[in-house]
């Protein structure tokens, strides 16, 4: 989208720069001065929405977060069992079992 705007704005200039007499005469600058407004308001419509989007990922991400937390401590947990005794040496797919079973049995949120 920046791109199509650095374009848009390149072309403007271009016109101006390359443009002989009245400016307010020149169907060409006209012509791309009204699409250029067309097209950066559909980019604008389009930031908008990405903006609101990114917020929304972002709330989802941030609501994961003390899982995350919880599951990373956990896993350094079992992983340093080992130095224990190396009988309690457990395998990833194990842990990732493990995982699944407590979140599959967890209590579910609204």
């Amino acid at each position: 989208m920046a791109k199509q705007l650095k374009s848009i704005e390149d072309e403007i200039l271009r016109l101006l720069a390359s443009s002989e007499g009245d400016i307010l005469e020149d169907e060409t600058l006209i012509n791309t001065l009204a699409v250029s407004k067309e097209t950066s308001a559909v980019i604008n419509t389009k930031v908008e929405e990405a903006k609101v989007t990114e917020k929304e990922i972002d709330e989802a991400r941030t609501s994961y977060r003390p899982v995350a937390f919880r599951s990373s401590l956990i896993f350094f947990c079992i992983v340093e069992l080992i130095t224990i005794d190396p009988m309690y040496q457990f395998s990833l797919q194990w842990y990732q079992n493990l995982l699944s079973m407590g979140i599959d049995n967890a209590p579910k949120s609204e």
